[in-house]
């Protein structure tokens, strides 16, 4: 889960960004204010939902200095916690994922463009009820800028990160084995999942979803990972394709909130402001909000039927400290 690197920077310190983009609701959902983060906010973090409260780990801060943090926020009291350091090395787009009473996280990029070791590899499981740090067996290989997480049956499937190419390689981990395997989870004739960078996904109701990102241009494919570990081709996500955006899940429905539109390397960019919901069983999308600003490398989750976005930066690459949330 996703965002911001040498590439998206590059690519818009040349072209510059054309302000915001997002088309009208189809049924509009009123957008309620929350309380900020504190000490400025972040961007291009990871971020995870453990026992209806929602964590923001590691990122860049309003100085754009790299952090190694984590911080919890409780809707129930509409409150920012600092839990402090962890043992991780400070990074920006780490990777997180939730399993049963543990979260795995790690993964990411420390922001020195010129050494590989730069894509770190490590694999970490935290246990928020005693706060316990351990360290697993490292990543496969070092495409570990803005990966995808998600956790099955025992088992967690990582993969579609970026280091020094765009790759759309997926690895199996065994939780009991603290061990990775590749799988080869099929192209099809549909030609996606492309080779990709700044894709988003989340489960749905045990169901795996993926998609968006850049690759030439914003791509615009949303895709099913099945039991199987292969994928399928779902609704194509409407309106501008886009990269660096966020998504979360509630029980039904899958949300996608905004992101960036690049045409591709000869065309100016545009952040989206739009939120839109995808039914898994029809298979279709629907846009119901619209954000106060747009954003890009940003965090989205919900929680107990609300869903709530923020942080990330604007189109003047700003990082936020606002939140919000809608309800269903």
């Amino acid at each position: 889960m996703v965002r911001g690197t040498r590439f998206i920077v590059c690519l818009c310190a040349v072209l510059g960004l054309v302000g915001c983009s997002s088309h009208v609701p189809e049924v509009e959902l009123e957008v309620h204010t929350c309380a900020p983060m504190p000490e400025g906010g972040r961007a291009s973090a990871a971020y995870f939902v453990f026992n209806h409260q929602a964590y923001v780990f590691a990122g860049r801060d309003k100085d754009g200095v790299l952090q190694n943090d984590l911080w919890r926020y409780s809707p129930s009291t509409n409150s920012w916690e600092h839990l402090g350091a962890t043992p991780l090395t400070p990074r920006v787009n780490p990777t997180a994922c939730v399993h049963d009473d543990a979260v795995y996280l790690g993964l990411g990029f420390n922001g020195i463009y010129d050494d590989k070791s730069s894509y770190k590899r490590d694999w970490w499981q935290y246990i928020p009820a005693t706060n316990e740090w351990t360290r697993l067996a490292d990543y496969p290989n070092g495409n570990t800028d803005c990966a995808t997480a998600f956790s099955g049956t025992g088992e967690l499937y990582v993969g579609y990160g970026f280091s020094d190419r765009y790759a759309r390689d997926f690895f199996r981990y065994s939780i009991a084995e603290n061990r990775w395997d590749s799988i080869d989870v099929g192209v099809g004739s549909f030609g996606y999942p492309s080779r990709s960078f700044g894709g988003t996904g989340c489960t749905c109701n045990g169901r795996h979803f993926m998609g968006t990102g850049y690759y030439k241009h914003s791509l615009d494919w949303w895709a099913e990972l099945l039991p199987e570990g292969k994928w399928a081709a779902r609704a194509s996500v409407p309106g501008q394709a886009r990269t660096i955006a966020a998504s979360a899940a509630s029980e039904q429905y899958v949300y996608l909130c905004g992101g960036m539109h690049m045409g591709g390397v000869n065309t100016t960019g545009a952040v989206l402001q739009d939120i839109l919901r995808y039914d898994p069983e029809a298979n279709q999308w629907h846009y119901i909000a619209v954000m106060p600003e747009g954003l890009i490398n940003h965090v989205c989750f919900a929680i107990d039927g609300k869903v709530y976005w923020g942080l990330g930066e604007n189109d003047n690459w700003k990082v936020r400290d606002k939140f919000y949330y809608i309800e269903e």
